[in-house]
């Protein structure tokens, strides 16, 4: 009973279509309703009975309308339509052969519930969760748009969704169609919560069942293998039935000959129905990474008498596996440089050192993480950042800081801020600021970008690309322009030639290109030089992109030679050689460059086009001028030690503090950093804004320190290799991957009470920290995620206390984790049990691919929603409509009976009859008030103070008719004309009149109370 009357004080209170969720507040409407009554009783009792219970009647109403909008009302509408939203599996794992048959079994399903009012959504699931249709009517088709990455099933991320998007206002059900198997998330939990919003999951299973199949499940390695020991591959393959198949190997790209006997690759094999490991032995090999690629290429499934009887394999994805292993490598370091120039006195000078160095061009760089983990160390000699690709500068970013690597950079004309590094993914890991402050004094570059990119593949997305990337090269003290053809407007500035203080502005102006067609380049040439002339820059650059086909005066190249404004033309598909000829004589006679772009592989090199342009007038981050000695400003530090100071240089790339952990070295002109270092993650970065030529350090290559210097700051960045001992082992366990070490010092002894940094590399270039700790002695596990095919490299820093008097125990230690295809293809079969518990945990169905009899849009056990919508405000304004009525009704006195009659005489006699009468009846008051006036005489003047106004009878009777008829105000007829009386004095006239009336009006006042009192 008292949890009853706590629902109903607290909770909510339906009364027919009426629910109230405050309903507490009601209780004012007996409460306030009883009071009012009790006061009325008193306050009203001078009116009339019939009318005083209406006043209280209106009174009580007025109570409950307000009481009612305090507890918010709302009107209840109950709901009739069913919605049903289908939540599709649209992960590989499904045949794609099927989606007609699901599309076909929707269809029918739609026509066989023709007629209702009923709504159809849809949601995809794959790695992400997709609306692609909203629930609606069902006056179209299913709608598919983006489903996003296919690799991986997040069956629980999408049921949430669905959950997310369904109406209020309808009835709704969610039907499953998947085979079940989930890689990513809980189809469980995730019908858990349906389950309790009471909405039942049917389920249309997808079955599958390959029987016959082989896969490659991975190839095992260990982690580290000593320099000269024998690497030992194991290759793990999984069949469903006897296989004849050809077994493939290459190490580090190279094919490994497995049968020696035999003319062709690789060795014919036959597994047995299960699992099958196969060991092949490889020789020792050259120090770092060992990456490996097992393939299995399936001939035929055998019978018992070893003859082919049917096909081996159903899924090619899952036929190939690689594994990676560590051969130990010490002290090696790349070098990237374009010429011998650039690298001979620094390569000599490590080489005196005893530091191994590998020189490399731009183009023999590095491409992935594990190749370059082959070395401790990559040194880079006046690079720009156009001769890497953005992936390579993620790869190189990612080395530093997930495995640990080294990076010292070294100036130039083309390295730091001056060769575009300025926005790259490499910016962040170095020690200073590449875009120096506004502060700095020093000039500035203006770039105007003319485009006319309309004509070339995807013009629109390539000319939105190349004006990103030159904008981004640039720093925030550079102007920047575009110029391009609008389609209604003409040749126009998309972005007018400014400084890019706020890069914003212009990447929305890039935005809305519209890219028209060119019939002349003067116009947008003179519009660009205009804008050039008038920037206050040093250096000042033009880059055309086009076809070569507009036209083109002789005359505007003169004036842009003679400006000292040169043009870079980027010629994209010429229509012929005279549109060649055109672009090339553009550059040429400016002083620019002619970029020829004549296929769709050289299409995509247009960013890096840009970006070097853009170089053009980065030469105003160079500082050039009289030798100088930078000063020597950091505390005493391992990099630095015995350098007291340093010869001079001539010229350097400005750059500017990063402030934090980064410490600066050496300094030059206005405080600007020459030489800075930090710690990046788990690696070290070391940059020299100087070059290593003698362009500006000629004083540098015949230094006595020479060598001391650059061995000491590339041995501070290098990877550190450690004493211990350490072996790590790898296993898989779902979405996530077991790594164990097993650690010993350097007398062979169990190594306790290591401390670990620890970083794992995903194959997308993203990383994430490992905890690893201490599970027994010597032993150490960490976890870490791997839901991403390819390769992972897990990168650990550890650090243990040495034995007594001897200083700690610190290296790194590497390992690697590969996941050779999608979890997608590792099961074989549907997981039909799952659909089976989702359906009976919800209280759905299991459908049966007959949409006639499935009824997807059944009725039966659903709840019909109620809808509700607040109507506390109209209730509170006809309160207070009310509320004016009963205000009306206290104050305001209305005879209704007289009204009536009077209304009821009027509609009797007409209208021209009425008015006639009306002025006969005023004509005869008046006659009668002037024979009182002049019968009365003086007499009637003497009385007239002390006489009480008073009216006869006869008198208010014709004037109460009279001004009922006319709507007059009743006191000006009844009010009798003053007769003449003598003053008594001008003093005391004016104070005795006043009291006279005031006197009159209180004794009528009583007389008129008084007759009432007798009537009730």
């Amino acid at each position: 009973m008292m949890r009853a009357c706590e629902v109903m004080v607290f909770g909510e209170l339906v009364l027919g279509p009426i629910q109230f969720d405050r309903p507490v507040w009601l209780w004012l409407i007996p409460v306030l309703g009883l009071a009012s009554w009790w006061i009325g009783r008193k306050s009203l009792s001078g009116m009339d009975t019939k009318l005083r219970w209406v006043a209280l009647a209106v009174r009580v109403v007025v109570i409950a309308l307000l009481a009612g909008a305090l507890a918010e009302p709302a009107s209840r509408r109950e709901g009739k339509d069913v919605s049903v939203t289908i939540v599709q599996d649209v992960s590989r794992s499904i045949p794609r052969t099927l989606d007609g048959q699901i599309d076909g079994y929707i269809d029918q399903a739609r026509e066989a519930s023709k007629g209702r009012d009923d709504r159809l959504g849809l949601v995809t699931a794959g790695t992400g969760s997709y609306v692609q249709m909203l629930p609606s009517r069902m006056t179209r088709g299913l709608e598919r748009q983006y489903v996003g990455s296919t690799d991986s099933t997040n069956l629980a991320s999408a049921l949430r969704l669905a959950l997310g998007v369904m109406p209020n206002d309808a009835a709704n059900r969610i039907v499953l169609i998947s085979d079940g198997n989930e890689t990513a998330g809980s189809l469980r939990s995730a019908a858990e919560h349906a389950r309790a919003m009471g909405v039942p999951i049917d389920v249309l299973a997808v079955r599958l069942n390959y029987d016959n199949e082989v896969m490659v499940e991975r190839v095992a390695l260990p982690s580290t293998v000593r320099g000269g020991e024998t690497i030992n591959v194991r290759i793990v393959i999984n069949a469903t039935k006897r296989t004849l198949g050809r077994l493939m190997l290459t190490q580090n790209g190279e094919a490994v000959d497995l049968d020696p006997s035999s003319a062709s690759l690789g060795y014919e094999v036959v597994l047995d129905a299960g699992k099958n490991v196969i060991s092949v032995p490889v020789p020792p090999s050259a120090p770092g990474p060992q990456e490996f690629d097992a393939e299995f290429v399936p001939i035929g499934t055998l019978s018992e008498d070893d003859e082919i009887i049917g096909p081996a394999d159903t899924l090619v994805e899952n036929n190939r596996a690689q594994g990676v292993t560590f051969v130990g490598r010490e002290g090696w370091v790349l070098v990237v440089a374009d010429s011998a120039a650039e690298s001979q006195h620094f390569v000599r000078a490590l080489g005196e050192a005893e530091v191994r160095t590998e020189v490399v061009s731009r183009e023999r760089a590095p491409t992935t993480l594990t190749e370059l983990n082959r070395y401790e160390a990559v040194i880079m000699l006046n690079q720009p950042s156009y001769n890497f690709s953005e992936r390579q500068q993620e790869i190189l970013r990612q080395y530093v800081h997930d495995s640990g690597g080294g990076l010292l950079m070294v100036g130039g004309p083309e390295s730091f801020g001056a060769g575009g590094w300025i926005g790259s993914p490499l910016e962040d890991a170095l020690p200073i600021q590449l875009d120096p402050p506004q502060k700095r004094q020093m000039p500035r570059g203006a770039l105007v970008m003319v485009i006319h990119s309309v004509e070339m593949p995807n013009g629109v997305y390539w000319g939105k690309q190349v004006c990103n990337a030159a904008v981004d090269a640039l720093s925030s003290r550079d102007l920047a322009g575009i110029v391009e053809v609008n389609w209604s407007q003409g040749v126009d500035w998309v972005h007018p030639l400014s400084q890019l203080n706020d890069r914003s502005a212009i990447k929305q102006s890039i935005n809305k290109l519209t890219f028209g067609d060119m019939q002349s380049f003067d116009p947008s040439l003179n519009l660009a030089l205009a804008g050039l002339m008038n920037a206050d820059a040093g250096q000042k650059h033009c880059i055309v992109i086009s076809d070569g086909d507009p036209t083109l005066s002789r005359s505007i190249l003169t004036r842009f030679a003679a400006a000292g404004v040169s043009i870079s033309t980027v010629g994209v598909f010429p229509h012929s050689t005279a549109d060649f000829n055109t672009l090339k004589d553009m550059a040429e006679i400016t002083g620019g460059t002619f970029y020829p772009v004549n296929s769709q592989a050289a299409i995509t090199t247009l960013p890096e086009i840009f970006i070097k342009e853009a170089q053009t007038v980065k030469r105003s981050l160079i500082w050039e001028g009289p030798a100088f000695t930078p000063a020597v400003v950091a505390a005493p530090i391992e990099s630095m030690r015995g350098i007291a100071a340093v010869p001079p240089i001539t010229g350097y790339v400005v750059a500017a503090d990063r402030g934090g952990l980064s410490m600066v070295t050496l300094r030059g002109q206005e405080e600007d950093p020459i030489a800075a270092q930090w710690q990046y993650g788990l690696g070290r970065v070391f940059a020299f804004t100087g070059d290593a030529t003698t362009r500006w350090s000629a004083d540098w290559t015949g230094w006595s320190q020479f060598r001391a210097y650059w061995e000491q700051q590339v041995r501070w960045v290098m990877r550190p290799s450690g004493d211990a001992t350490m072996r790590v082992n790898t296993r898989q366990e779902g979405e996530e991957t077991i790594i164990e070490i097993e650690a010993l010092d350097p007398d062979g002894e169990r190594l306790n009470f290591a401390a670990f940094r620890a970083r794992i590399a995903a194959p997308d270039g993203s990383g994430e920290d490992v905890s690893i700790r201490q599970i027994g002695p010597g032993l150490y596990q960490g976890r870490a995620t791997t839901t991403l095919p390819g390769s992972y490299v897990v990168s650990m820093a550890y650090r243990a206390p040495g034995a007594e008097g001897q200083s700690p125990i610190e290296g790194t230690v590497q390992a690697a984790i590969t996941k050779p295809f999608a979890d997608e293809f590792r099961t074989l079969t549907d997981n039909m049990p799952l659909l089976r518990d989702v359906a009976a945990l919800t209280g759905g169905r299991v459908l049966t691919w007959n949409p006639q009899a499935d009824e997807l849009w059944r009725r039966e056990g659903l709840t019909m929603p109620v809808s509700t919508r607040s109507i506390w405000l109209w209730v509170a304004m006809a309160g207070v409509g009310l509320f004016l009525i009963d205000v009306g009704i206290r104050r305001v006195r209305i005879d209704l009976r007289a009204m009536a009659a009077a209304v009821l005489r009027s509609v009797r006699r007409g209208p021209e009859s009425g008015a006639g009468k009306q002025m006969d009846t005023l004509h005869a008051a008046r006659a009668k008030a002037k024979a009182r006036i002049g019968e009365g005489g003086a007499e009637e003047s003497r009385q007239v103070a002390a006489r009480k106004f008073e009216m006869s009878e006869e008198a208010a009777k014709a004037a109460g008719e009279q001004s009922v008829l006319s709507g007059a105000p009743t006191d000006a007829l009844q009010r009798p004309k003053a007769e003449v009386v003598k003053p008594k004095s001008k003093e005391s006239q004016p104070e005795e009149e006043g009291m006279s009336r005031l006197m009159q009006a209180k004794k009528r006042a009583q007389d008129e109370y008084g007759k009432d009192d007798k009537q009730q």
